[in-house]
C-alpha cells in the first residue's frame, strides 16, 4: 500500500489519516498494529467512503450505512454522532458536485440523483433528506453566503423559493423523514431562512429536542437562529445554552455549555468569543472537563487548550498543552499561528 509511505512529510500526514481506517478495515494491520481511530481518522474515513458512494449512485451503501448510525446512535472519539458525519459526506458531495459547473445544469443533474434515490427507496429517510439538502444548497448558491445587504438584488426571489420547495418537501416527507434528526435540523435551518417568528421556531426545537434530546446539530442549528448576525443576541445565546444544560446534564453533564460556546465561536465569534459574547469561562472549564471525561479524544483536548489561552486561563492552558504536545491536531488551531502565540504565553511566568 505505497499511499501510506513515501510522500512529504505534509502529504504523508494527510495520506496517513486516510489510509489508516482503509488499512484497519481491509484487515491489513495485525491486532498488535491496529489502534483506535483518532478523531480526524474517523471523520475521514466517514466522509471518504460516502461521497464516494453518493457519486456512483451506490444508494445501497448508503441507506446501510445510514441505518446503521441511525440505529446505534454511534459516536466518533470526540462524541459527535457519525450520523452528523454521513448527512455531512452528502452535504459535501453536492457541493463537490456542483464546483467548477454551469449552475442550474450542475442542480439540475443533483435533483435527478436524488429523485432516483428517492424512487429506488420510497421509505427512505435519507434519500428525502438529501433531496432537501439539494434545494437548500440551490438556494444558498444563488445567494451568495454575505451578508443580506451584499445579496444581489434579483438573487432574493430564486433564493426563497428554493428554500420554500425544501420546506414544502420536508413537511411532505416528514412521516418517513423526521425519525432522522437531520430532518429538524433541516427545517430549523429553513426557520432560520424564512425568518420564522420565534415562537413557532420555538415550537419547532422543541418538538425536535423532545424526540432525541442529544443531537447536537438540532442545538447547533437553533444556535445559528439566535446568533446576532440572523434574528437574536448574546443574551438569547447565554439563556439557550444554560436551558441545554438543563435538558442534558444526566447525560452530558455540564459538557452542553461548552459545545454550545465552541459552536458559536465558529459560526460567529472566531477569536473574539469571550469579549463579544456572555460565555462565562468557569462554567465553559466544568463543560469541557465534562466533555474530556466522556470524550477525552486529542480533537477535544486541543480545542479545550485554544479556548484556555482565548479565556486567558494560563495555568489551565499550560497544563492541556503539555498534556497533547505529542498530540497536536492543527485543524484546531485557526488561525495557525494561534498555537504558537498560546505556548509561548503559556510557559511565560
Amino acid at each position: 500500500m505505497r499511499c501510506c509511505g513515501w510522500a512529504t512529510s505534509t502529504l504523508q500526514s494527510i495520506m496517513r489519516l486516510l489510509c489508516l481506517p482503509l488499512l484497519v478495515s481491509a484487515g491489513l494491520l495485525s491486532p498488535m498494529q491496529s489502534r483506535a481511530a483518532t478523531e480526524m481518522e474517523e471523520r475521514a474515513a466517514i466522509s471518504i467512503s460516502i461521497r464516494s458512494a453518493f457519486v456512483v449512485e451506490d444508494f445501497a451503501r448508503l441507506e446501510e450505512a445510514s441505518d446503521g448510525y441511525r440505529t446505534t446512535k454511534s459516536r466518533t472519539p470526540s462524541g459527535i454522532w457519525k450520523l452528523t458525519l454521513f448527512h455531512a459526506a452528502i452535504n459535501g458531495a453536492i457541493r463537490e458536485s456542483a464546483r467548477g459547473r454551469e449552475r442550474e445544469t450542475a442542480f439540475r443533474d443533483l435533483e435527478s440523483k436524488t429523485t432516483r434515490w428517492v424512487q429506488r427507496y420510497p421509505n427512505s429517510p435519507s434519500a428525502h433528506l438529501a433531496h432537501s439538502s439539494v434545494f437548500i444548497q440551490h438556494a444558498w448558491a444563488i445567494r451568495g453566503s454575505g451578508y443580506a445587504p451584499t445579496v444581489k438584488p434579483d438573487a432574493w426571489e430564486p433564493f426563497r423559493r428554493y428554500i420554500a420547495m425544501a420546506r414544502a418537501n420536508l413537511e411532505t416527507h416528514k412521516s418517513i423523514a423526521a425519525v432522522d434528526p437531520r430532518w429538524y435540523e433541516l427545517m430549523l435551518s429553513v426557520a432560520r431562512d424564512e425568518s420564522w417568528e420565534r415562537g413557532e421556531f420555538d415550537r419547532l426545537l422543541d418538538e425536535a429536542l423532545s424526540r432525541e434530546p442529544l443531537f447536537y446539530q438540532t442545538y447547533f442549528l437553533a444556535l445559528e437562529y439566535l446568533l446576532p448576525k440572523w434574528h437574536g443576541g448574546k443574551h438569547d445565546i447565554e439563556d439557550f445554552a444554560r436551558k441545554a444544560v438543563e435538558r442534558t446534564s444526566s447525560q452530558e453533564g455540564q459538557g452542553m455549555y461548552a459545545r454550545i460556546y465552541w459552536f458559536a465561536s465558529q459560526a460567529q465569534f472566531k477569536t473574539q468569543l469571550f469579549s463579544d459574547s456572555m460565555v462565562v469561562w468557569p462554567h465553559m472549564k466544568s463543560g469541557f472537563d465534562d466533555v474530556i471525561a466522556r470524550y477525552p479524544d486529542a480533537w477535544n483536548l486541543n480545542n479545550y487548550a485554544k479556548f484556555a489561552c482565548l479565556a486567558g486561563d494560563k495555568a489551565k492552558a499550560r497544563e492541556l498543552l503539555e498534556r497533547i504536545k505529542s498530540a497536536i491536531v492543527s485543524e484546531a488551531w485557526q488561525p495557525p499561528a494561534m498555537l504558537e502565540r498560546c505556548a509561548k504565553w503559556a510557559s511565560q511566568t
